[in-house]
């Protein structure tokens, strides 16, 4: 790799910095119109290119039915299709009209026995034999003038304008890394001569935008290098005084974490340390003795430390912990003061955002730690801490090694390696119907004096919005009879519901349909070869009519009993409730994730365990979040019922049992932390994660996590999952995100990691 020279990234001239623009304008989609089909060779439901010649065209005002010739030779016998137009227009009847000829590209369907395609775009013949780019709408501007625009630009453009994109050292270290140079990949995106080409000039592009990342922040971190600090002189001997203090002593990881963050503090320039350690590291443990060492070694009186939490109950948390640990420090926290009510003078002030608000004197501020940066929001804002004051940044995510360089490399790493405490949990993946399980286990850790926390994904229904089933069907009183419409993957719900306002009848799915009072056994007197039905079954209770069942045609074989008697709908009904048929999937049109929220269960759980249950979530007050905390803290209450909220950070001694009840519904990361409440005694604890079924990939993710305790691995995935995400909040700025998808070029992160770390 070339070295990374002084001064890298320069300002742009005008016009190539709106080169760039249109040439970082990625399509939302190519088409590719190279190949014309005949109609009766393609699969059903594939999108394909047609050229027809019009026969007849009808329209009733609601649809324009069109009849077409299939032109490719290979269509002989089976020349005629249909083509079907919802909403259309004027223009639609004067342009197909009888013996016109053009190109049809759309998806295929049949109707009646004939092919048919409905809604495609129409093409002159003329504009087929390429890959055509779509692009997005911005605004008033139609995706088609977008790209005549930046074809037009890159026609006009030298190769000198494009490369003028991006810098020199980016050039040459894309060319050292094999990558298809920036001129040609950034013709290529707009304008493919082939799909491989296609594919070699997005790697291309993904390249130049992960090494403008690195050079980026290799630039920001020799800033920082220049610039004048706070110097923390305390030496390693006194560090360890400092240690001695702490009610237990420091584990091997924790004491070399401790003295690169010693050694980086006495740097002459600012520090910006990422500390990551996972959960029950003892994360805590050195960003109070490095506040120690600030306060008594920090040079030119910058010896106060602001310690900043993303809740109050955290931030609670923290300041009695320190307190603890080094009475003799004069603290104060911040959270409740007025923001003109005189601050008193301390050593060290613990604070959530609104201290950044609150009149610190930050001339004599030498450090600021924030925990668990991340969760603060995209919208608060660090910006009155000055740039010369050191910042300890602490993290329960772990990061890849090979993800590090790309969004962290203006900071510091220092990894916390291995637990102070040797934590024993079993993690083990419920399905719904294995629900009881999970109750006895509460139930039995109640009993022994332990406690249990519940966690829901939500606390009441409105707040869903995203569609987690990879494959859902959704039922409105605006469709006919017998239809539905399928959602597949997720999506938000006020988008499938305004999409369903405007979908005709004739694209939504055939349904056979029975009530709570119809005998299955007229269902397969009806259709006598039942195990071979064409189409599922949508069922309903008609005591609840949101609830839907999709009776898929193998499930009908279990209906049956013993006797080969066919079972009225109403005692099937009650099976599938119990549980019985796992392979009968509920949906409903009000909800598309099953599962109860937190409102639902409260209720539950108090009747199960009466004056036992204490409740904590996001939109409580924060004394009455304090005052539950403190009821399950104390014992008093021994189960609490929560949201997310008790991910961050809260450490509880004494929690043996975690049921996470919409296990599915979080990431990787989160299910990380709110595993590390369990077990923090160094007792035996218990983590159930709670699935809607045992099949599918939701699963599949749940039980690799059960088995998986590495937090590298555990890294790994959770990025993959999420990609450059919200993981580093704050953090992240320029993060790339237009040509670059981690789940398709991992690969390109490891090569240039590893070239560049040689």
């Amino acid at each position: 790799m070339p070295q990374m020279p002084e001064e890298t990234i320069s300002e742009k001239k005008p016009e190539d910095a709106g080169i760039r623009a249109l040439v970082m304008t990625k399509p939302l989609r190519y088409e590719d119109r190279r190949f014309p089909i005949a109609i009766a060779d393609a699969d059903l439901g594939e999108k394909c290119l047609v050229i027809g010649k019009i026969i007849t065209a009808h329209g009733n005002g609601k649809f324009l039915k069109v009849t077409a010739h299939d032109t490719n030779p290979r269509a002989s016998g089976r020349e005629l299709f249909t083509i079907t137009f919802f909403h259309y227009r004027r223009w639609h009847t004067d342009l197909l009209k009888n013996g016109n000829t053009f190109a049809f590209l759309g998806k295929v369907t049949e109707f009646n026995g004939r092919r048919d395609l409905t809604q495609p775009t129409i093409l002159d013949v003329a504009d087929t034999g390429s890959i055509v780019p779509i692009y997005k709408r911005r605004g008033n501007t139609a995706g088609t003038a977008i790209g005549e625009e930046i074809a037009t630009a890159l026609d006009a453009a030298s190769d000198d304008d494009i490369n003028g994109i991006t810098t020199q050292w980016v050039r040459r270290a894309a060319h050292k890394l094999g990558v298809m140079p920036i001129t040609q990949a950034a013709r290529e995106i707009h304008k493919p001569t082939s799909l491989d080409s296609l594919d070699a000039a997005t790697e291309a592009m993904a390249h130049m935008e992960l090494l403008e990342r690195i050079e980026k922040t290799q630039k920001l971190k020799k800033e920082r290098e220049k610039s004048t600090g706070v110097m923390v002189h305390v030496s390693a001997d006194e560090i360890q005084t400092f240690a001695a203090d702490l009610p237990y002593t420091l584990s091997p990881g924790q004491k070399s974490a401790l003295e690169q963050v010693r050694q980086s503090l006495a740097s002459p320039w600012p520090s910006k340390i990422l500390l990551i350690g996972g959960v029950a590291s003892g994360k805590t443990a050195i960003c109070h003795i490095s506040a120690r060492a600030v306060v008594y070694g920090a040079r030119e009186g910058r010896n106060k430390v602001l310690i900043v939490a993303p809740t109050q109950p955290l931030c609670a948390q923290l300041h009695k912990t320190f307190t603890e640990y080094f009475p003799s420090i004069k603290t104060h926290s911040l959270v409740g003061s007025k923001l003109k009510e005189k601050i008193p003078d301390a050593d060290v002030y613990f604070g959530t955002h609104g201290a950044f608000n609150r009149g610190l004197d930050w001339s004599r501020v030498g450090l600021v730690v924030f925990d668990e940066e991340h969760r603060f929001g995209t919208g608060v804002k660090f910006d009155t801490v000055p740039d010369t004051a050191n910042r300890i940044f602490m993290s329960a995510t772990p990061i890849p090694r090979s993800m590090s360089l790309f969004m962290f490399g203006d900071m510091e790493m220092v990894r916390i390696k291995g637990r102070p405490t040797d934590r024993r949990v079993e993690t083990r993946v419920l399905t719904r119907e294995q629900g009881r399980e999970a109750v006895a286990q509460v139930r039995d850790t109640i009993a022994s004096g332990r406690k249990a926390i519940v966690v829901y994904g939500t606390i009441r229904r409105e707040d869903e919005e995203e569609i987690q089933w990879k494959d859902a069907r959704y039922l409105s009183p605006r469709f006919p009879g017998d239809r539905v419409m399928t959602i597949r993957a997720a999506r938000d719900v006020r988008a499938a519901r305004d999409e369903s306002l405007d979908i005709h009848p004739d694209t939504l799915e055939r349904f056979y349909r029975i009530n709570k009072s119809f005998e299955t056994r007229r269902l397969f007197m009806r259709y006598p070869g039942s195990e071979s039905l064409a189409f599922p079954v949508l069922a309903y209770d008609s005591d609840a009519p949101n609830s839907l069942f999709i009776l898929e045609k193998h499930a009908f074989i279990e209906i049956r009993d013993g006797k080969r008697k066919f079972k009225k709908w109403d005692a099937l009904l009650k099976e599938i409730r119990a549980g019985f048929h796992p392979e009968v999937a509920m949906v409903r049109e009000s909800l598309f994730r099953a599962g109860m929220d937190m409102d639902d269960a409260t209720g539950y759980w108090e009747k199960m365990f009466p004056d036992q249950v204490t409740v904590i979530h996001g939109r409580l007050k924060e004394k009455d979040k304090q005052a539950a905390l403190d009821a399950f803290t104390s014992g008093d209450k021994p189960l609490i019922v929560a949201t997310s909220i008790v991910e961050v950070g809260i450490d509880v001694k004494g929690v043996d049992c975690l049921v996470l009840a919409n296990a599915d519904r979080f990431g990787t990361a989160s299910l990380v932390q709110l595993r590390g409440r369990v077990g923090r005694s160094g007792d035996y604890g218990i983590c159930l994660l709670i699935s809607p079924s045992d099949d599918g990939s939701d699963f599949a993710r749940l039980q690799a996590f059960a088995e998986e305790t590495d937090d590298m691995r555990l890294a790994e995935m959770d990025f993959k999952e999420r990609g450059w995400g919200q993981i580093n909040g704050a953090l992240q700025t320029g993060v790339p995100s237009t040509f670059f998808n981690l789940k398709k070029h991992a690969a390109i992160l490891e090569k240039i990691s590893e070239k560049i770390n040689r």
